[in-house]
């Protein structure tokens, strides 16, 4: 036994106007006073979907009853519209929600919009024992605070695990810096390319994974004409003498630097070991 349609003009109030109504209003007094995380909203979207489509179902029970009682058409097809118009107002509103839920918090500094920017760029972890701290992207600006922030929270680390093609020069010199500081081992679980091979050398212990690589080549500037106050060769220079006193033999950072930036050169794991950049222990 099923139960009788509501007619047609109380369909039309209590399947689209009121409650359609009062879930508009709600989505738009949402999206002008909060920032709903993106989980929540996909959550409420999904709620509000199943509501409208028990809502539109009813309602077209009672304009199918309607019409086999009445035959008119023209006031099922103004409910039509109606019901049609809430619909796009909801998607409208759940799109918009989205977005709000996905942008940037209002209220931060230039430079700290940017530093979200670079960290999206890379992601750092922690392993399941507590004891290796798991970097992959790329070297951008920030990642020095990010990786310090990181080992203030996990004493336990005592490794850094690698995997990145590289990126800005003086950012690796500062994560090489913190890691001889903290005396931590390095360990290239993938391709450990360009600036990343800087921050391996610095580890008191280096290792390479079972997929692991270094790839290494000369350095050249990413802008167009380059800048006239950097001396590409005085900074190579520079990292030369960091790989030598980190133990790398001389003839082979005399390689690294002869290899075109354009080429990246990876030494297997017994040209690494003879020349010093695999090391068990200082």
């Amino acid at each position: 036994m099923t139960a009788e349609p509501r007619s047609f003009g109380a369909s039309l109030l209590w399947h689209i106007l009121i409650p359609r109504g009062f879930a508009l209003l709600l989505w738009w007094g949402a999206n002008q006073l909060v920032q709903m995380p993106p989980n929540l909203v996909w959550a409420l979207i999904a709620l509000d979907l199943i509501w409208l489509i028990w809502l539109s179902r009813a309602h077209l029970r009672a304009a199918d009853a309607h019409m086999l009682s009445s035959g008119a058409m023209a006031p099922i097809w103004g409910g039509y519209l109606l019901l049609a118009l809430t619909v796009l107002a909801s998607l409208s509103l759940w799109w918009q929600a989205l977005l709000i839920a996905n942008r940037p918090p209002e209220g931060l500094s230039y430079s700290q919009q940017r530093a979200l920017e670079h960290a999206e760029r890379y992601s750092l972890t922690i392993s399941q024992n507590g004891q290796a701290l798991v970097f992959t992207g790329e070297v951008t600006f920030g990642l020095t605070k990010a990786i310090k922030a990181q080992l203030q929270r996990n004493p336990r680390v005592t490794q850094l695990q690698l995997t990145s093609p590289g990126g800005h020069i003086y950012e690796a010199r500062g994560v090489a810096k913190l890691i001889q500081a903290q005396g931590l081992a390095t360990y290239a679980s993938g391709l450990c390319a360009s600036a990343c091979t800087l921050i391996f050398a610095a580890g008191e212990r280096r290792q390479l994974g079972p997929e692991g690589q270094l790839g290494f080549h000369g350095y050249t500037l990413e802008i167009f004409g380059g800048l006239p106050q950097i001396d590409l060769m005085a900074e190579q220079q520079k990292d030369r003498k960091f790989l030598i006193s980190q133990g790398v033999h001389a003839d082979f950072t005399d390689k690294i630097y002869a290899t075109a930036p354009t080429d990246l050169w990876r030494p297997s794991p017994d040209q690494l070991r003879t020349a010093g950049v695999l090391r068990r222990a200082p």
